[in-house]
């Protein structure tokens, strides 16, 4: 007859203990293993042998424009740094010499620009582009910095993007002297920055006119000559449906998209740019975050082209 474990003798039962108790602590050991490996770097990290590991939980990417607040200084290194090596990439550009049209178009990103401001449509701009999540870039004149009705806007529109210089009093580039230079552009630069507090690297010409001198001027005072790839025609009195056709029939990545901000058409053409480009996927950021984020290359720099 079979016999129970509780019924064997106690000699008997001595073999079954002992196996029973190295059972219990193997298991123990076990436990002890498993949670030393659980705590320990190599598994916190998710790295594998010999390799670089990443978070098992990353965060969520952050969009690659410009965060509203950031200065006209980022792409120097004043500010965020984006794009791995900003100031790099300003210097290479500065020292090439040569006016920008856009970026490289490798990556969905377009900036929009306005000209002619300070103006008292640039808070309704700034609204209508915040409310979209958009950002934009703002070439100021000078002369009108210092007018009652436009205080505090250049900075605001700084704060939300980034500005530019679009010298003193909006005349033609093509002739000027040095001194006449300085007191367009040096003059204007050295307003921007006493009022917005940033860095001022960006100068876009009047009617993008510009020469050897002006060229010259703009490289040994450490800035960029900003032009465009899509101009809107909004200056050259289109109505607020030629300038969305405008944009449309131009636009791709890389674009850099010319706006001025002191008209109303453009103003009435602007909600359905805005949707536009939402359609199409891209995302707007800046002029220096899309230098830091997709320059142009050397090749686009030297001949004067964009992609698409």
């Amino acid at each position: 007859m079979a016999e129970t474990l509780g019924t064997l003798p106690r000699a008997a039962n001595a073999p079954v203990r002992s196996r029973r108790r190295g059972f219990v602590a193997f298991c123990l050991l076990m436990a002890v293993v498993i949670s030393t490996l659980a705590l320990s770097p190599f598994h916190a990290s998710g790295a594998a042998p010999g390799g670089r590991g990443a978070p098992r939980h990353p965060g969520k990417a952050k969009p690659a424009g410009v965060v509203p607040g950031a200065s006209t200084g980022d792409l120097a290194g004043s500010g965020p740094s984006i794009g791995g090596s900003p100031r790099t990439t300003l210097q290479r550009l500065i020292s090439a010499g040569e006016p920008i049209y856009c970026g490289a178009g490798t990556k969905p990103l377009v900036a929009l620009t306005f000209d002619d401001g300070p103006g008292p449509y640039t808070p309704e701009t700034i609204d209508a582009l915040r409310a979209a999540g958009m950002t934009a870039t703002f070439f100021e004149v000078g002369k009108l910095l210092g007018e009652n009705a436009f205080q505090g806007i250049p900075r605001a529109a700084a704060r939300f993007g980034a500005v530019g210089d679009h010298t003193w009093s909006h005349v033609s580039m093509d002739g000027l002297s040095p001194s006449q230079l300085d007191a367009e552009i040096g003059r204007t630069r050295r307003a921007l920055t006493r009022l917005t507090g940033g860095r001022v690297f960006m100068f876009r010409p009047p009617l993008g006119l510009h020469d050897g001198h002006v060229d010259s001027y703009v490289r040994s005072h450490g800035m960029i000559e900003i032009l465009w790839s899509i101009d809107s025609q909004d200056s050259m009195g289109a109505s607020a449906d030629k300038i969305f056709r405008n944009v449309r029939n131009g636009l791709s990545a890389g674009d850099i998209i010319l706006l001025h901000e002191n008209r109303g058409t453009t103003q009435n053409a602007l909600p359905r740019i805005i949707k536009l480009i939402q359609q199409r996927g891209f995302q707007t950021v800046t002029v220096p975050g899309l230098l830091a984020q997709d320059p142009p290359t050397t090749q686009q720099l030297r001949q004067h082209s964009c992609p698409g």
